[in-house]
């Protein structure tokens, strides 16, 4: 009987250190706006990423396969980023309701790479500071005061650039990863480099050379990880 009670005692006795602790956890979810192309829609990819990596996360995201920034992929408009962020605006205004986003995060470029925008390169990062400069200027409040986070595409595979489609797409995302981190840093964002993701062999984490899977979207988000617990 005086285990029993002792136990009792015990309990009460950290009852008033333990419920401060899982309020607190409530208080810390982490609400973040996801915006992608195909790497961002499967179970395993990158949005979903966060929310096995930082417990207490809610992602909303919006990625669609062939998204670009700024051009009209395979003759469908809904897939030019610049011409859909109003309405890709409201609704994660919508979702967000009374809980404002603590980060946005952009991974796009893979599409605007194709061979097809070969001679359009110049455009891809003055397309994508249009993009931040739009969501910044948004006049929802859930979304604006944000923090940007831009993830540079990771690098095509040898099985992509090895097709008439994605030839030579490797070298312009490279060139891509050191034009975003200038327009980032001069829109005040955060930029982590996806094209220099340590330890992410885009040979054998890719079926065909493009689309990550689960071991590759989770080492491309390890470093957005970092820079959300700082």
């Amino acid at each position: 009987m005086k285990i029993v009670f002792s136990a009792i005692c015990g309990c009460l006795f950290l009852l008033p250190f333990t419920l401060p602790a899982q309020t607190k956890a409530g208080a810390d979810t982490i609400n973040i706006f996801t915006l992608g192309d195909s790497n961002g829609t499967f179970p395993w990819s990158w949005p979903q990423q966060f929310k096995w990596a930082l417990p207490n996360t809610r992602v909303f995201n919006i990625s669609k396969s062939g998204r670009t920034i700024g051009f009209v992929n395979n003759g469908d408009s809904t897939l030019n980023s610049l011409l859909v962020i109003d309405e890709n605006l409201r609704k994660a205004a919508a979702n967000a309701k009374e809980r404002p986003f603590d980060f946005i995060v952009l991974q796009l470029g893979t599409n605007d790479a194709k061979a097809v925008f070969a001679g359009r390169q110049h455009e891809v990062p003055q397309n994508l500071d249009r993009l931040i400069k739009t969501i910044r200027n948004c006049p929802y409040s859930s979304i604006s005061r944000a923090k940007i986070i831009v993830i540079a595409p990771p690098p095509y595979g040898a099985k992509a650039i090895s097709t008439e489609k994605y030839a030579g797409g490797d070298k312009r995302v490279q060139d891509m990863s050191t034009a975003f981190e200038k327009v980032a840093k001069q829109n005040n964002c955060l930029f982590v480099n996806g094209w220099a993701t340590p330890q992410l062999d885009i040979n054998a984490m890719t079926p065909d050379g493009l689309h990550l899977d689960s071991t590759a979207s989770r080492k491309l988000i390890d470093p957005v990880v970092k820079l959300i617990r700082n």
